[in-house]
């Protein structure tokens, strides 16, 4: 008698690169940076999916959820990136939204058993919740599921504008055990401030890039390093 458990292992694997997308806030553009570094990677031939392995949202807004807008993407179910059962209409903290619903809110570590992908997949998007220590599970935040699934790199999305360089030095500063990058979302190169940002943060030692073709060479290196086993 076959396995189950065995036949799910043989079907999910870790792909060549798992990139985790982190952010310095909410509302700073981690679900666009996401799908649209998805379709700039699979324009290149890259098999790309997506895991959103919670999410909440306000069901007042006429715009479609995190996974939905993934999904869109990929060319995934929005269920398969992120399941019903982890999904809260409320536009709160995914825990504190679960409690207002009278519902379970996972642990970090049945977060982390989500974020799986087919065999198929060359690279493997996840998209955290908030800012790197929003609450995400009912016992930790980003940075405890970023230390349990081990991501081949972190991007963490920031804003080009004004205070852009504190929200990206404290964010990167607890990633110093992983590759990381930075994506100033909304890059204009006319704007003084957006410039001398981008100039400041090369300049700390940073991995910056301020548009998605960049991006995704960054996780294309990533990917190979990985294969090759680089450190």
């Amino acid at each position: 008698m076959p396995d189950p458990a065995a036949a799910s292992d043989a079907r999910a694997r870790r792909p060549d690169a798992v990139i985790f997308v982190a952010g310095t806030g909410t509302e700073v553009g981690k679900t666009w940076v996401t799908a649209e570094l998805a379709q700039v990677l699979r324009d290149r031939e890259c098999a790309v999916a997506a895991c959103k392995p919670i999410q909440s949202y306000d069901p007042d807004e006429a715009c479609p959820t995190d996974a939905a807008a993934l999904a869109a993407a990929t060319g995934q179910h929005p269920d398969d990136v992120c399941p019903p059962e982890h999904t809260y209409p409320v536009p709160l903290a995914p825990p504190m939204a679960a409690g207002k619903l009278g519902r379970i809110c996972p642990t970090v570590d049945e977060l982390a058993a989500g974020c799986r992908f087919g065999a198929t997949v060359d690279i493997g998007l996840v998209e955290g919740v908030g800012g790197l220590y929003s609450p995400l599970a009912s016992d930790g935040h980003n940075l405890d599921l970023i230390e349990r699934i081990e991501p081949d790199l972190i991007i963490v999305v920031a804003s080009a504008a004004l205070g852009g360089i504190h929200d990206s030095m404290a964010c990167t500063l607890p990633l110093s055990a992983y590759r990381h990058a930075v994506f100033l979302n909304r890059f204009d190169p006319r704007i003084e401030i957006h410039a001398l940002n981008l100039q400041w943060l090369h300049d700390a030692g940073l991995a910056v890039a301020t548009n998605l073709s960049e991006m995704a060479d960054i996780v294309c290196t990533a990917r190979r390093g990985r294969s090759r086993g680089d450190a």
